[in-house]
């Protein structure tokens, strides 16, 4: 696609946007938007400009459009959302779509084809250009979350002073990226929206015409609606905005998040806020501010909790969406940011679990609908993920974070002691006498965590995946949930549990243990093995001339599997048929002890030796049998092998 240059064209202002550029360079020609974007090749067949190009030019269009302005194609992108698509995430959504309506781009907080506007900065500043053709139209105006000018220290106006309107009102259900593109008398400061819109039988219209950068004033300007000192806290909440928007780090570093983050984890609590509402009034410094939000939120909590007749659901045409007024939206990202920016876990959740049990209470399907579609951050998540005694509520707002690298079947079933002696030191300490669980009870629940993790399934579902009963998860999410909760120390069981996520993540060398316990399912340590390895020792004469190499079959298996003895298809079966495992169970928990000497540490680092070799032929498809020549002279010599989960 080819197009001619244009006569005169300008050079495109700081931060403006396509369709303000097209305003300014037609009222510079004479001619009318329409014309200008055809001349241009920005049309469609029917002339009418799509609303898409605000998000990215096509190749072929943004050079044509270059050639014909005037402009570098660099230039030509320039003047489109794409340049924010990374760091605000609501665009990836509708990125490449032209073709979506208005209502689900702003369902979608990503974008508003109605500018708000700041009237100084509309005005310009005193030069020639901008005396005559006015200032930019900044693209971040179109952003919903922008809602205030730092430079001017004023909210930004999201209606003609005149008409009360949004400066791009659709005509005739459609919408063009310019209002009213093919009217040529107006200048590019002068509201388009037709007062009177042509119809069936009507050849004309009328236009608003109101000028927008201040010398028509009409009505209440939004920067009267809140007070100096409210209007200082908006203002450093829309720097934070700008500061994410454009990646600085400093302010990034506020949040334990990155910018993309950032923004998903602002428009959910934006989303509890409302749905929630009045509950988070107390998020907002002033009766003010509560004013200005309950305008907004109380008619769309009363939608959406209100149920019609034969039990159907309300329409909620624009419930997700951002507040069009300017200081209802400041309101509202002002509480969410007031929500998110709490540093301490423990009372971000605390502030979030009212907010976010009230939502799910009110409308679960909704907030289920919501939680799904955002990427928001493990931190967030935690905080929001709705429990009882630990376990988790509806599964879309379960709390498993970022998708992991690991896979469940790459998860011990009885977390390693090495991992929790290094990941959990002085987390039980912290925990008071009375409350305080058992090791054993934290590694079982750290290994379904791990597996929830990486899979999103309920711990019921994750306990079968690791090889443990059902009952074992409901058992710990009851118990050990319970305690936790009580206090306060779940949030940090799972930031603990996630830095060994993390680890697993960067971990090159990871164990398949679903494949060593499918493999080692049916395996018995061999009489003659047993023998073996308990020959020669001191003071375990009675181990070994009983001759039942048991306890080296359920202690092996534990070591090459990183489960528990109790859980070893050897014990299962014994149970099944009625056998003793109390017995079993008492001599595997001696030789377990953590500070074992003497004789039993002998043993045992036998068996360690024992079941790092046979968990390497299993994880090689080998046969599954290890030379004990080999096991007694690595022991002697101190060259036995470290199992990978100990490193």
């Amino acid at each position: 696609m080819t197009a001619r240059p244009l006569a005169r064209s300008l050079a495109p202002l700081p931060d403006e946007s396509l369709p303000g550029f097209l305003l300014r360079l037609a009222t510079r020609l004479g001619r009318s938007p329409s014309r200008l974007a055809t001349l241009c090749g920005l049309t469609e067949r029917s002339g009418r400009i799509p609303i898409g190009l605000l998000e990215e030019l096509p190749g072929t269009t943004a050079r044509a459009f270059a050639q014909a302005a005037g402009l570098s194609t660099a230039e030509a992108h320039e003047l489109t959302l794409q340049r924010f698509t990374t760091a605000y995430p609501p665009l990836r959504a509708v990125h490449g779509v032209p073709q979506r309506t208005t209502v689900m781009l702003q369902a979608q907080w990503a974008l508003d084809v109605s500018t708000r506007y700041c009237p100084p900065c509309l005005h310009g500043d005193a030069s020639s250009i901008q005396r005559a053709f006015g200032g930019a139209f900044k693209l971040q105006w179109h952003l919903p979350v922008t809602f205030a000018c730092p430079i001017h220290h004023r909210l930004l106006e999201a209606a003609c002073p005149a008409c009360r309107r949004p400066l791009n009102t659709a005509t005739l259900d459609r919408l063009n990226l310019v209002g009213s593109p093919r009217a040529s008398h107006l200048h590019a400061l002068q509201c388009r929206n037709e007062v009177a819109p042509a119809g069936a039988g009507r050849p004309g219209s009328r236009h608003c015409g109101a000028w927008i950068d201040g010398r028509d004033v009409a009505g209440q300007s939004s920067e009267t609606l809140v007070s100096r000192a409210d209007l200082d806290r908006l203002l450093d909440v829309q720097r934070i905005i700008d500061h994410h928007l454009h990646h600085v780090p400093d302010t990034a570093a506020k949040y334990e998040s990155s910018p993309p983050s950032y923004f998903t984890d602002l428009i959910m609590a934006a989303h509890v806020i409302r749905l929630s509402w009045p509950l988070g009034a107390h998020l907002l410094p002033s009766a003010p501010l509560q004013t200005l939000l309950d305008a907004h939120a109380a008619p769309l909590t009363a939608l959406v909790r209100r149920q019609t007749t034969g039990g159907h659901q309300p329409r909620r045409t624009g419930a997700r969406a951002a507040p069009t007024d300017t200081a209802q939206c400041a309101a509202l990202l002002l509480a969410a940011d007031t929500l998110i920016g709490e540093s301490d876990p423990n009372l971000l959740r605390e502030q979030a679990q009212p907010l976010m049990r009230a939502a799910y209470s009110s409308a679960p399907m909704y907030s289920g609908q919501i939680s799904r579609s955002l990427d928001i951050s493990p931190r967030l998540a935690r905080a929001l993920a709705i429990r009882s005694y630990g376990s988790h509520g509806h599964r879309s707002l379960r709390a498993t974070g970022r998708k992991r690298g690991y896979s469940a079947q790459e998860v011990p079933a009885y977390l390693p002691r090495a991992w929790f002696d290094a990941y959990f030191d002085g987390f039980l300490d912290r925990i008071p006498q009375a409350h305080r669980p058992r090791a054993r009870a934290v590694r079982r629940a750290a290994s379904l965590r791990l597996a929830e993790l990486a899979c999103g399934a309920p711990w019921t579902e994750c306990a079968e995946i690791l090889g443990l009963p059902p009952g074992i998860a409901a058992k710990l999410l009851t118990i050990l949930g319970a305690r936790l909760d009580a206090t306060r120390m779940w949030p940090d069981f799972e930031l603990r549990v996630d830095r060994i996520a993390d680890h697993l993540d960067t971990t090159d060398d990871r164990v398949n243990y679903a494949n060593r316990r499918r493999r080692l399912a049916t395996w018995h340590m061999p009489g003659p093995d047993w023998w073996a390895l308990s020959d020669g020792i001191p003071r375990l004469t009675r181990l070994h001339q009983q001759g039942d190499p048991a306890i080296g079959t359920v202690l092996v298996w534990s070591e090459a599997t990183r489960g528990e003895p109790v859980h070893s298809p050897l014990m299962r079966e014994l149970r099944r048929r009625g056998g003793d495992c109390a017995t079993l169970s008492l001599e595997a928990k001696h030789l377990q002890a953590e500070h074992l000497r003497g004789a039993r540490l002998h043993l045992r680092q036998r068996l360690d030796t024992y079941a790092c070799l046979l968990a390497a032929a299993s994880d090689r498809g080998k046969v599954l049998q290890v030379s004990t020549d080999v096991v007694l002279a690595s022991v002697e010599t101190g060259t036995a092998p470290v199992p990978s989960a100990a490193r």
